[in-house]
């Protein structure tokens, strides 16, 4: 019997096996097609995500491919700007720039690849699961999409939050210049609001929502599709490689576990594009839930501490569907102005908001349930990200030594050379800081209460003694 089986190797599917394969869990993929999909769908990621690759062992693949995105803005059926969406300027916080644009054909060869690291890691393409009862694992994620027949099998509906359009999504190659924007556009007209999006390596997309009357027939052709394209380029600019109607809505799955079954992804939830965080979410789902399975085979914790993984990823996700509702209103032209962030401050990395359920201390850190920052750090002469000083597990920032056990490395803070300030950031005048494997900041201590902060770590995962 395997540990864990994923149906679907989509890039959460794919990327959720690469974590556990690091992590030695015996995993099998099943996928039912030959090849990855060859087409262009998402196209946006964000800081946290590379970092996610980062974790995964995957940095130089995913950097080759990936583009830093220059921003975003609201702007007028003119093309005036109206506002910024976000500043994207600043020093990177977790070690990245805060946004990154690519083509996902790109990015599913190189997750579906990097499997082939794992020993522990078997991918069956051609295999489509339509019995739950024929896999043979201990626990199964259903990783197979928007209609995930696994989520239909075990009678798993889905909640609407109460948005549903139809948008035509166009896809344009480009060779050479074509004198676009080089920052992503949301158009605020209400007669035709409109999305633009300078993607990578030549990829530009727009996204362009159906009025009333409008059939999907309609755009099968070029020729309405180029009509709409005008006001950016002439008909003669480039190919057009998909042009699709989607139904634009936000849904989430009423729960997320049955058994020994997980959901992520599509399968758990899905949201209006406008804030890009569609696929982003479902690699958080990833994250998330490959260190609880790791922590369960590897240190013993109890299957209990699985039943953390929905809580802590349900509540995010709804919020982000939330910013994206709110988001394409905007550009509907139904609302004034974005809802400020959760956070306003120098330690915040994007508007996302916090996780606010589960594994984290009762400290009253504001940072608590953020992304902790990561620093860029000199070591031994070598100069490297402090994930990979800390490795793919817990670890604790501290002043002072402490002894922690093998699920969570000690790094002294002593010993690191960081020239930005950047260590003294993340500890914030503390002692020490202790960073989740998913890197979400668990707490922090001052000297004398260090050790109440791992211990209560290890009492929340389930480890006894390590």
């Amino acid at each position: 019997m395997r540990q864990v089986a994923v149906v679907g190797c989509g890039p959460v599917g794919a990327l959720l096996a690469n974590l556990l394969g690091r992590a030695g869990v015996e995993t099998v993929v099943h996928e039912a097609s030959l090849d990855p999909y060859p087409l262009p769908r998402a196209c946006h990621l964000d800081a946290e995500i590379m970092r996610i690759f980062q974790g995964a062992g995957l940095t130089d693949q995913v950097t080759d491919l990936v583009e830093p995105s220059l921003g975003m803005e609201f702007v007028d059926v003119d093309g005036h700007r109206l506002f910024t969406y976000e500043d994207f300027e600043r020093p990177p916080i977790l070690g990245w720039h805060e946004d990154y644009v690519f083509q996902q054909p790109q990015l599913d060869r190189v997750l579906r690849e990097g499997l082939e690291r794992w020993p522990s890691v078997e991918l069956r393409l051609g295999s489509e699961v339509t019995d739950l009862g024929s896999i043979d694992a201990r626990f199964v994620v259903a990783c197979d999409g928007a209609s995930s027949s696994i989520r239909r099998s075990l009678g798993i509906g889905l909640s609407d939050l109460g948005f549903d359009q139809h948008w035509l999504v166009v896809d344009l190659m480009v060779d050479g210049d074509a004198d676009l924007p080089t920052v992503i556009q949301q158009v605020c007209d209400p007669q035709r609001p409109a999305t633009y999006v300078p993607s990578a390596h030549g990829h530009h997309r727009w996204e362009f929502r159906l009025m009333e009357g409008e059939s999907h027939e309609e755009f099968q052709t070029h020729t309405k599709v180029r009509e709409l394209l005008r006001p950016w380029v002439s008909d003669d600019v480039g190919e057009i490689v998909r042009a699709v109607v989607y139904r634009f809505h936000a849904v989430v799955a009423e729960r997320w576990r049955d058994g020994r079954v997980f959901l992520a992804g599509d399968s758990a939830h899905q949201m209006p594009p406008f804030t890009g965080q569609g696929m982003c979410s479902g690699i958080r789902d990833a994250a998330n839930l490959a260190w609880k399975l790791k922590s369960v085979f590897q240190y013993g914790s109890p299957e209990t501490l699985l039943d953390s993984y929905e809580p802590e990823r349900r509540d995010h996700v709804e919020r982000c569907i939330a910013m994206a509702i709110e988001a394409g209103r905007l550009v509907s032209g139904q609302v004034a102005e974005l809802p400020p962030p959760d956070v306003n401050d120098a330690d915040r990395w994007s508007r996302l908001p916090p996780l606010t359920e589960g594994i984290f201390s009762s400290g009253n850190d504001t940072r608590i349930g953020h992304q902790a920052r990561q620093p860029r750090v000199l070591v031994n002469e070598k100069q490297d990200l402090l994930d990979e000083v800390g490795g793919p597990d817990w670890y604790l920032v501290s002043r002072v030594p402490c002894e922690t056990g093998g699920w969570c490395r000690t790094i002294l803070a002593d010993d690191l050379v960081d020239s930005d300030g950047d260590v003294e950031l993340l500890l914030a005048g503390r002692a020490a800081v202790l960073v989740r494997p998913d890197r979400y900041l668990f707490g922090s201590a001052d000297d004398d209460s260090i050790g109440e902060l791992v211990g209560a770590a290890k009492r929340l995962i389930g480890i006894a003694t390590a």
